[in-house]
């Protein structure tokens, strides 16, 4: 991608830098997706009953609230690039900040998505390095996200800044 075009004067990401980002958005999206229906399979104690279907047994892990950040995380983490991506022309980065900021957002992406999956099946919830490969896998994916995370967030901070300063 050395020879892509990063950014449009006037128009922040390109057409087609914003859309590779947008791609992974949409995933993001879907994985949520995935998780709130992980999350009502279990808030129906484990049935899955869809008229006209016939009722189904299906087995999630009892962790609603995890479940529930399956859910949600992810969903955030897109509508979150979703809206730098719609705000690039206001925010005027630069071909590097573009660069940076397309990749921090691609970690935090993943990252978050990895880690809230894996938290589920992780009694320690992702919050220590220690326990049971799960929990290691989702305390590493929560701390390369929140990397990915600020990096994109203070890129979006400094060009937000410098834009209200005029």
């Amino acid at each position: 991608m050395r020879n892509e075009t990063w950014v449009v004067a006037g128009q922040g990401l390109s057409n087609r830098i914003g859309g590779k980002l947008l791609v992974h958005c949409f995933i993001m999206m879907f994985v949520g997706f995935c998780g709130g229906f992980a999350w009502l399979i279990a808030l129906a104690d484990n049935v899955l009953h869809i008229l006209p279907l016939p009722r189904f047994e299906v087995v999630v892990p009892d962790q609603k609230e995890l479940l529930r950040n399956a859910h949600v995380g992810p969903l955030m983490n897109s509508m979150f690039v979703m809206a730098m991506v719609l705000l690039s022309p206001r925010l005027h980065f630069s071909v590097r900040q573009a660069q940076w900021f397309y990749y921090a957002a691609i970690v935090m992406l993943w990252g978050n998505a990895i880690g809230y999956s894996a938290a589920v099946y992780a009694p320690e919830r992702g919050l220590q390095p220690i326990g049971s490969w799960p929990n290691l896998l989702s305390y590493g994916s929560f701390y390369v996200a929140v990397f990915g995370a600020t990096i994109a967030t203070g890129i979006c901070l400094t060009n937000a800044l410098r834009a209200a300063r005029g």
